[in-house]
């Protein structure tokens, strides 16, 4: 039966109705059908259209076609549940608990569940106890205990959605059921039950489980994080041992890549069964196709190992072609898949897997399900360990093994179990001993007379007594390990490839050697299985036989005692080691090397007769021989070789033995010496290896044979091969490694091997480098298993130990010189260097020697005090764990909060405690609010309640936290502190409206669209103030009051325009109107400026609430002082970063950062250049991961910073798994499988360059989504400017037709690429980072942005960079998984370069949220709030006013601070400490060449001309002509570089700037000669190019032919074209090798760390932004400047070179003023309320007056520039405000001409009226009766009057004229003719008039003529009019009475800036008299001299022309350096105005 929505969903509601019904009843289901209708509840796992909005009709359009016809039920759902609750919160609850259920929520089918219980139940299960952690509604009770088949059984359940709770206690009222989450279990029921079943929870939920955080096993910390993992370990604490656990689970369990879960679960439990469903098992009952598995575990904890189905269960394998994950133990038991198809699709997740299917439904996958289970149990259920309860009887007593005694054990029939006391101590210490000593001790059963040597790992383990004798015949280290809990026991070993050394010293000392190699990789096991596999057996002692002489034998001299220090050869046969002379020989090098190979050891010799046959390799285990006993001594040698069979025979066995021996031993020494003798006839060098063959066979005893010697040379294969070992995690390109007996380098090193290329070293070389390599290694795997499991390893730190013991008594410490060099040949040289670290002179060993380092290796288990302990919780968790913190103090949780008052506060919104840095922090009213309204809420709900709730004290706490909320509010902005822009969205319109209408004396009403960004104004009665005061006439149309209060609002200006003529098509040449655009301007800032005049008069309570307004929605912002000390950063590594880079400590700033970002989850780290952001941002990342916050973080630099970047958090974190993007990686062909690579690892950190970022596929969604509230955006403001018509500019309307297109275009791509490349290629959003660090964020600032001003200069490019855009994607993609700001880091030391508009953006990337809460959608709306556009008119070069707009004033400073602040952790290198010198600015000023002059005079000209022919270059195009000020400040830049920029053919000036430059960095570089002083030289323009003059060549060569500077001393970074030479270049200048360095801003500020012996920095030209010059000094002015520091008093120059009549001085005191309010506002410091950011920048050049100003040299002319813009301006307002006073004086005489003729037509009108009423006739109705007569008209009846009436009008032509008919009641009627044209035929119509004192007529003239009566009766109808039209005359004429006080008062008003103009006027009066006395003649100037300012000021100037001695104050003196051959013209200091 297919699964069907809608019945499900009815079923649904119908269960939980009868729920909720039986709750309120107070019974339970009490019959067959109640217990039906509850038992087809099915959750609501495949109906997650729940989730969709459903609170009323209109939400239907939100869902989807496939889920609509759930939409009513879903309705119906929330009604009744909402019906009844008891109140709102119980109704949140209830849907809440419903919704998060619907992930998890997936019903299991009865028959699948019955057969799961009936086969436990068959094979023999009897359940007493029963445990279901995740009932739903019942479907495993139901099945184990039905028919009563477990009677009394108990039964605990666990149900965490509430209504599925109410329905399993209705269902189940004899059960113990808990609506709780499964975690909540109490630790009393561990051990408990006997079964666990369920079907568990799957996905990647996390538990809070404290105890589970805190454990040190991995498995268990990791199992919080995936709830269906929890829920298995969880269990298997809850059943007793014995017990089992059956879950049905999601495929992840088994499938995950990660094994420590599964290593749990065997290590605590056997496995009895692992059955893979198939994914349609719940496709009938719950609606999903979700693969699943059936895992039954066993509880069995004291298992000693694994069997070889739970060594396959461990593994997860990965198909390499299909990439679909599984498991091994699938790949081995295939018939445990219950399916019969399969095929390879994607999981729920859209992830590659197969999909299994069953064709027969439910029922066939039950009954397959029954016959696979009971398979498995049948063959791994132990029942016998299930039914004792655990309990085991106990094992015989063992019997202890003797060297020649076999143990024999008689079998007891029956042993009853002993109490613990009575066990023997033999158990009870095998009950202690670990798994590895438990496979000891039965190994040694077997083989008790042998030595042991176990395979573990890479080494070989001895133990006990074993070990004590191996050590001493060996000499290798005993050490003693812990034995289970109160046992030591000793311990040997040494690596594996050092077997073939160690072996024959045993067997030489008569020891039998069993070699037990372990059978399983031990990378996936503990404790790996053992068994003997070889054994080696020395000769057999000879049996003593009875003496046959009585005369005293000779005592056998026993072997000397080997020492158990090695020692090294001098170059002789080192016999110590082996008694063989023939298997080690003398190499080239003149070392002993062994002859042969491992496998080739020399047997030993036997009589021919004894020689076994070979036994079968497959049947038997190959014995390896001794090569020999131990060397006799000389006097040994001489006794028994006496002995022969001859003369002399051996009394018994063992003299002839020792016969034997010594024969042998004296006949190899014979060969030996023959061989020798063999190869130097042979040519053989002494000491080179060969291999000697013999032919024959020695007897002992017997006459030898002479045996035929050749002498072979042999050279071993050092060809590079494939690594025939493992590749372990830290081999890597260039690891020294040991394979086949040599060492050797890797290389090519991938997952799956490397290639393996041997050293040719000498023999002592060799045996240090394997001694080396086995600690190196052992080092390696020590670290790394413990930074991993958080568990010590005892074992690998005894071998470590060892080693490095070893190796320091041969071979001295490693840090050694003679071993340094060595080391460092292996890649992972530098880790094992640090193994060492100085103390006191001396090497001494490194910490992990005596613990480990990765970890903490002792948690803090108590503390003394509370703080104490939130400090350790804050350290370990992140937060406030109350439960935690009283672990660790005596205290209970009330009085730990009770101590902690002040310092923790109770948050009800997150029903937990929060530390004061977080719950004080951020928007501190919206949180107080949301409190409140918790604290009203929960009071009112419990208003009248009896007892006792148990919210009371949570009301009483969250009180507490609200005053405290509320005391923290920043201090109130009053009304007289704030200045108020006309126009800012968040003042309500309905204040506008009242303003305007004041204002304009009529009702105004104003509304705003938010989605539009949009004010609409409309007036119902329009009058003059609208149409006459507030109005502007334009050549094309009038922009009324209306108008201009819309551009009022939207703080824009009408494009007026006018003609000036006809084009050659005849159409109108338009140009800006700019008087009347003035005349606009200064209107619209009257209605701005009167806005603020406006609100000062209102009353008291208004301000008020406008201030509450502000406060509320501004001023709310509180930055917490983040205090950062308690954190210890576990995983952190102190000693690589000491050693690498001197960090000895993280400074507190960092501290405080790091934990502001981890508090938030992101924010802007802005702190000045050197003070350690790249460590902030590793920590921070790590940090991050580590506590759950962010799982996996990206780090994305520069790409000269990046690589250094992974290298310092591979220091920090030495075991991080950081995945580094390299140059390779983002080649073409590799970039797919590196961003593969991130979506399917679970990295640490993913660190890359910006570039490579840019390259990142960003979610084709998210680009839409983005780019489409763009592109409505745009199409909304296109909407506005077409409904404003002509009001605004067509550039703006063209901008945003072409933005529109454009975004068009660029969704349709996508959507096309959406459509082709489904899941073609990994983007984004699939790769899961869930957060960016964004190093030097600055570089992302171009960011796009709409704006209607579009004239405004300085607010850089709205289409913004596609980089930017792509991080912007990225941002976005994470705020919305996460559904809250920020997801990213910004670092720079330079957040805010140029301007405050910046801050926008800044907000825009990582504040979207709270943006919208201040209702600020777009630029223009946070414009409105916080900015001031200015306008300034002033004069062109035409004489024509032209209007040039910035946003040049910033207002609310403060509060714009704060919003920056709450999120941004603000340092400088002051604040941080860092010891770095400071900066001396020197301000050198230079006089202007001759040229210069001459050039700056045709600068003038061109300026005020336009003339570029002046300059020497063709006339100014159209477009440049808009760009003569940009063009005119370039000249001026270039002219004060050199003049040689404007034209080659300029010459050398001995006193341009070049020549300064050169003079000054001469006499530094002789000041500094002695400590090899190096200096930066800084110019943007002129850089160097090969080929072309430029000024750093034109500098070189000064300092070269003038001052004798060594060329190769003067480098241009230019000149580095790859990374290794910028580095080379660096590291010269860091050497002193290079002493000058030029360069520009781009390629030299920045990732240039070059600052060691930096004196001076040079600025030949001064940047454009702030942001810039603090990167130029910074490359000095850092930490690590020595020479500064000991030799320049801890300072470093910093010279600006500027030319007098030029821009230098005003561009350099202009940043200086920016930089000063940027780091103020940064830093909170700013008191103003308002700054000012100046009139300059790139794009737009300076201003024309105050251009010509400076280049005059003298800055008085830019005051009296300034003066005269202002007073023209002013002129020309008040000649515009003239002209419409004159305009207003005109209509108001016609107003007056026009009410005195209405009045007198009223009168005449009146008179004729009298006189008609007089006359006329009526009838009784009161209808007048005709009295027409015709004058040519005989008949006077109506119809032929009509018809003659009729006549006439066709048939007269009068010409014109009126000519009489007749007449009415005394009125004479006339005829009148006019001209027509129709058709192109020209006609005559007519029109008849009544007259009187003026002539009526009735239907405008025309008689009608169908009828005869109307046509009769027109006149009269005429003359009935009067009335009527008098009324309309009259109220005319009151209209216009109206608007003549109005115009009376506009006409006596005056122009409000008259006094302001007249002083303007006098201060240019003074200011040119001034001028004119400055400029007269001087006597007193002096040349060659030099005045220096005071010390106490901060700038230098100097100058070198003369001036005046009453010059402006300046800054710092500059030291003054004198250099012999070119001595300095000495002049008086003269500092023009403005610096």
């Amino acid at each position: 039966m297919a699964y069907n929505k809608l019945q499900t969903m009815r079923d649904n509601i119908e269960a939980i109705r009868l729920a909720l019904r039986l709750g309120v009843a107070g019974r339970t289901a009490q019959n067959a059908e109640e217990r039906e209708i509850l038992r087809k509840y099915a959750g609501f796992g495949g109906l997650k259209c729940i989730l969709n909005d459903a609170n009323e009709l209109a939400d239907a359009v939100k869902w989807s076609k496939s889920d609509i016809e759930l939409f009513a039920p879903t309705v119906e759902l929330r009604r009744l549940i909402h019906d009844y609750s008891h109140d709102d919160r119980e109704f949140k609850d209830y849907m809440d608990s419903l919704k998060a259920s619907v992930l998890t929520a997936f019903y299991t089918d009865n028959r699948i569940v019955d057969a799961i219980s009936d086969a436990l139940k068959y094979s023999g299960v009897e359940v007493k106890s029963f445990l279901e952690p995740s009932a739903g509604q019942g479907a495993f009770i139901d099945s184990f205990l039905r028919n009563d088949r477990y009677p009394g059984a108990e039964v605990l359940a666990y149900e965490k959605d509430l209504l599925t709770g109410k329905i399993l206690s209705a269902l189940h009222p004899s059960i113990l059921t808990r609506i709780e989450g499964f975690e909540k279990i109490e630790s009393d029921f561990n051990g408990y039950f006997d079964v666990a079943a369920s079907n568990v929870p799957f996905g990647d939920f996390r538990v809070p489980d404290p105890i589970y955080d805190r454990r040190k096993e991995i498995a268990y910390r990791q199992s919080t994080k995936s709830i269906h993992n929890y829920f298995f370990l969880k269990a298997l604490d809850q059943v007793r041992e014995g017990g089992l656990v059956a879950f049905i689970t999601s495929q992840g369990v088994m499938n995950a890549g990660k094994p420590f879960i599964r290593m749990e679960l065997v290590k605590r439990a056997d496995l009895v069964a692992a059955l893979r469903l198939p994914n349609n098992t719940f496709s009938d009952n719950a609606g999903t196709d979700a693969g699943s598995d059936l895992i039954i575990l066993q509880k069995h904890t004291g298992k000693k190992a694994l069997s070889a189905d739970e060594e396959f269960f461990i593994q997860s394998v990965v198909d390499r072609g299909t990439k679909v994950p599984g498991n091994k133990f699938f790949q081995a038991f295939p018939q445990n898949v219950i399916s019969d198809d399969a095929k390879i699709g994607t999981d729920q997740y859209g992830k590659p897997a197969i999909v299994y299917t069953h064709t027969g439904g439910v029922n066939g996958i039950a009954e397959d399900l029954r016959k696979a289970l009971d398979e498995s149990l049948r063959l791994r259920l132990n029942l016998e360990l299930y039914n004792s309860n655990g309990i085991k009887p106990p094992t015989l007593n063992p019997v202890k093994p003797t060297p020649t005694l076999k143990p024999e054990v008689k079998p007891t029939p029956e042993v009853k179990p002993e109490s613990p006391k009575q066990k023997p101590l033999a158990e009870k210490i095998e009950q202690r001993n670990e798994p590895l000593l438990k496979q000891y001790q039965e190994m040694k059963k077997k083989h008790p007379d042998a030595i042991l040597m176990f395979r573990v790992g890479d080494f070989y383990e001895i133990f006990g007594k074993d070990a004590i004798e191996a050590s001493e015949i060996l000499g290798i280290t005993l050490t003693r390990r812990m034995n289970g809990l109160d046992n030591r026991i000793e311990l040997a070993g040494f690596p594996h490839h050092a077997l073939d050394t160690y072996l024959p010293k045993l067997v030489r000392a008569g020891k039998r050697v069993a070699i037990c190699e372990q059978l399983e990789d031990p990378k996936l096991k503990k404790t790996p299985r053992q068994k003997v596999v070889e054994t080696v057996t020395p000769n057999p002692p000879p049996k003593p036989e009875p003496r046959l002489e009585s005369k005293p034998e000779p005592k056998p001299v026993e072997a000397p005692k080997v020492e158990t220090k090695e020692i090294e050869t001098d170059g002789r046969p080192d016999y110590s080691d082996n008694p063989d002379p023939r298997l080690f020989a003398y190499n080239l090098f003149g070392e002993l090397e062994p002859v042969q190979q491992k496998n080739n050891r020399r047997q030993q010799m036997q009589k021919p007769e004894e020689k076994p046959k070979p036994a079968n390799p497959a049947t038997k285990a190959k014995p390896i021989k001794s090569s020999g006993f131990r060397k006799l001594t000389d006097k040994e040698l001489e006794f028994y070789g006496s002995l022969n069979w001859d003369d002399n025979p051996p009394i018994n066995g063992f003299y002839e033995a020792m016969m034997s021996i010594a024969h042998c031993q004296m006949e190899e020494m014979r060969l030996e010496k023959k061989s020798q003798e063999a190869a130097q006839a042979a040519g053989i060098a002494p000491g080179e290896t060969y291999i000697e063959k013999t032919e024959g066979d020695f007897i002992p005893g017997g006459r030898a044979r002479q045996p035929k010697v050749t002498a072979i040379p042999i050279e071993r294969d050092m060809s590079p091969r494939p690594f025939s070992e493992d590749i372990q995690f830290f081999h890597k390109n260039g690891s020294m490694v040991v394979a086949d007996g040599m060492v050797g380098f890797l290389s090519d090193v991938r997952k799956t091997g490397a290639t393996f290329t041997p050293l040719g070293l000498k023999h002592e070389q060799e045996k240090r480098a394997m001694l080396y390599i086995t600690m190196s290694e052992t080092y390696q795997q020590l670290y790394n298993y413990e930074a991993e499991t958080h568990e010590p390893s005892e074992h690998l730190r005894e071998h470590l130990n060892q080693y490095y013991d070893e190796f320091v008594a041969k071979y001295g410490n490693l840090n050694e010189k003679q071993n340094v060099k060595f080391i460092m040949m292996d890649a992972n040289g530098r880790d094992a260097l640090a193994l060492e670290r100085g103390e006191n002179g001396q090497f001494v060993k490194a910490d992990i020697f005596d613990h480990p380092v990765s970890f903490s290796l002792d948690e803090v288990t108590s503390v003394d005090t509370p703080l104490e302990a939130l400090t350790a919780s804050l350290n370990k968790y992140g937060e406030v764990n109350l439960e935690y913190m009283s672990s660790l103090v005596d205290m209970d949780e009330d009085a730990m909060v009770e101590n902690l008052g002040g310092h923790i506060y109770y948050n009800p919104l997150v029903s937990n405690y929060e530390i004061k840095d977080r719950f004080i922090a951020g928007n501190v009213v919206a949180k107080a609010e949301a409190v409140k309204a918790w604290i009203d809420k929960e009071e009112e709900r419990i208003k009248g309640f009896p007892g006792y709730d148990g919210i009371e004290p949570f009301i009483a706490m969250s009180q507490d936290s609200l005053k405290a909320l509320e005391e923290a509010r920043p201090r109130r902005i009053e009304f007289d502190e704030l200045d108020f822009n006309f126009g800012e969205r968040w003042i309500p319109t309905g204040i506008y409206s009242a303003y305007m209408s004041h204002l304009y004396e009529t009702e105004i009403k104003i509304a705003y669209s938010s989605s539009m960004d949009e004010y609409s104004a409309d007036a119902p009665h329009k009058n003059m103030k609208i149409w006459e005061e507030f109005c502007v006439k334009g050549y094309y149309r009038v922009y009324d009051g209306m108008s201009l209060l819309k551009h009022a609002l939207h703080n824009t200006i009408p494009d007026i325009k006018k003609s000036i003529g006809k084009d050659e098509d005849g159409h109108d040449i338009k140009v800006p109107d700019n008087e009347a655009i003035q005349l606009a301007n200064a209107k619209i800032d009257e209605i701005r400026n009167g806005f603020s005049e406006w609100l000062e008069a209102q009353s008291p309570e208004f301000k008020e609430r406008l201030v509450d307004l502000y406060n509320n929605k501004f001023n709310c912002f509180v930055r917490p002082l983040y205090d950062g000390s308690h954190q210890t950063f576990p995983d952190l590594n102190m000693k690589i970063l000491g050693d690498r880079y001197g960090i000895s400590s993280i400074y507190q700033s960092q501290k405080d950062c790091i934990w502001m970002l981890k508090q938030n989850g992101g924010g802007i780290c802005d702190h000045e250049v050197g003070t350690g952001k790249t460590l902030i941002m590793c920590i921070a990342a790590h940090e991050m991961k580590r506590l759950g916050l962010a799982y996996k973080p990206m780090i994305i630099g520069l790409k000269a910073n990046v690589a250094e970047i992974a290298m310092t958090y591979q220091s920090a974190y030495p075991n991080a798994r950081i995945l580094f993007a390299d140059e390779k990686s983002f080649k073409a062909d590799k970039r797919v499988d590196f961003f593969n690579n991130i979506k399917n690892n679970d990295y640490d950190c993913v660190i890359m360059s910006h570039d490579q970022f840019g390259k990142i596929p960003q979610s084709p969604e998210m680009q839409q989504q983005i780019l489409q509230a763009e592109l409505d955006t745009v199409e909304e403001n296109l909407e506005v400017v077409k409904q404003q018509g002509h009001d605004v500019s067509r550039g703006m309307l063209k901008g945003l037709i072409k933005r529109k297109e454009n975004l068009t275009a660029k969704i349709a791509t996508i959507q096309y690429q959406m459509e082709q490349n489904k899941d073609a290629v990994v983007d984004f959003k699939q790769m899961g980072i869930d957060h960016i660090f964004v190093d030097e964020s600055h570089q992302f600032k171009n960011l796009m942005f709409n704006t209607r001003h579009d004239r405004v200069a300085g607010l850089g490019n709205s289409e913004g960079s596609q980089r930017a855009l792509n991080l912007l994607y990225a941002i976005r993609t994470i705020q919305e998984r996460t559904g809250k700001d920020l997801g990213a880091t910004f670092l720079s030391g330079t957040t805010i370069s140029n301007s405050l508009t910046e801050l926008y953006l800044l907000f825009k990337y990582l504040r979207p949220n709270e943006l919208e809460r201040q209702e600020i959608r777009c630029f223009d709306a946070w414009a409105a709030i916080f900015a001031k556009k200015t306008t300034d008119f002033e004069f062109n070069v035409t004489n024509h006013i032209v209007a040039k707009e910035r946003f040049r004033y910033f207002i609310k400073v403060p509060e714009l601070a704060a919003f920056y602040n709450e999120i941004t952790d603000y340092r400088t290198a002051k604040d941080v400490g860092v010891d770095r010198p400071e900066k001396n600015e020197i301000l050198h000023n230079i006089p202007p060449t001759p040229a210069q002059e001459a050039f700056i005079e045709k600068l003038m000209k061109f300026a005020e001309s336009g003339d570029a022919t002046i300059l020497g270059r063709a006339p100014l195009s159209e477009t440049e002509e808009k760009a003569k000020m940009l063009i005119a400040t370039d000249y001026a830049r270039k002219m004060a570089l050199d003049m040689r920029m404007i034209d080659p053919e300029y010459g050398d000036d001995p006193n341009n700037k070049a020549s300064h430059c050169a003079r000054m960095i001469a006499e530094y570089y002789r000041k500094y000669d002695a400590q090899r002083g190096t200096q930066f030289v800084f110019s943007d323009l002129s850089t160097y190019k090969p080929g072309e003059w430029n000024v750093y060549s034109e500098i070189k060569r000064k300092l070269i032919e003038d001052y004798g500077i060594p060329a190769h001393e003067i480098r241009f970074i230019q000149e580095c074209k790859t990374e290794r030479s910028r580095k080379a270049v660096i590291q010269a200048m860091n050497d002193g090798d290079v002493r000058v360095l030029f360069g520009s801003t781009s390629m030299l500020g920045t990732g240039v760390n070059a600052q060691r012996r930096c004196v001076a920095i040079h600025h030949c030209d001064t940047p454009w932004r702030p942001s810039d010059l603090t990167q130029r000094d910074g490359r000095g002015i850092r930490a690590g400047n020595e020479i500064a520091k000991l030799y320049a008093d801890n300072k470093v120059d910093v010279i600006i070179y500027a030319v007098e009549k030029s821009l230098d001085s005003y561009k350099f005191n202009l940043l200086h003023s920016k930089a000063t309010f940027i780091d103020q506002l940064k830093s909170g410091a700013l008191g103003a309320r308002t700054i000012d950011e100046g009139a300059m920048d790139e794009k737009n050049g300076m201003n024309f007056s105050e251009y010509m100003a400076i280049l005059s040299g003298n800055t008085d002319l830019l005051e009296k520039a300034k003066l005269e813009k202002r007073i023209a301006a002013l002129e020309s307002e008040r000649k515009a405000h003239n002209k419409g006073i004159s305009d207003s004086k005109f209509r108001y005489q016609t107003i007056t001409h026009d009410i005195a003729n209405n009045e007198a037509a009223i009168e005449r009108m009146k008179a004729d009226a009298a006189r008609y009423e007089a006359v006329v006739k009526r009838d009784k109705e009161g209808n007048p009766i005709n009295n027409l007569t015709i004058d040519t008209c005989n008949l006077t009846d109506e119809k032929n009057m009509g018809i003659h009436l009729q006549g006439l009008g066709q048939r007269t032509d009068t010409h014109g004229q009126y000519q009489r008919i007749g007449e009415v009641y005394g009125f004479p009627i006339s005829i009148i003719s006019e001209r027509t044209l129709v058709d192109g035929r020209e006609g005559v119509q007519n029109r008849f008039v009544v007259e009187g004192n003026y002539k009526y007529k009735f239907n405008n003239g025309f008689i009608a003529m169908s009828d005869t009566h109307a046509a009769c009766m027109n006149f009269v109808n005429a003359l009935e009019k009067i009335p009527g039209i008098i009324a309309q005359y009259e109220e005319r004429t009151a209209k216009l009475k109206a608007d003549v006080p109005q115009l009376e008062a506009i006409i006596s008003k005056q122009w409000g800036k008259e006094d302001e103009l007249k002083k303007l006027k006098s201060d240019l009066a003074a200011l040119d008299r001034k001028i004119t006395a400055d400029l007269a003649p001087k006597h007193d100037e002096k040349d060659g001299e030099e005045v220096k300012q005071s010390d106490a000021q901060r700038v230098e100037v100097r100058d070198n022309q003369s001036q005046t001695d009453d010059s402006k104050e300046s800054m710092v003196a500059e030291p003054q350096y004198h250099y012999q051959s070119a001595p300095a013209t000495i002049r008086p200091a003269y500092r023009p105005t403005g610096l």
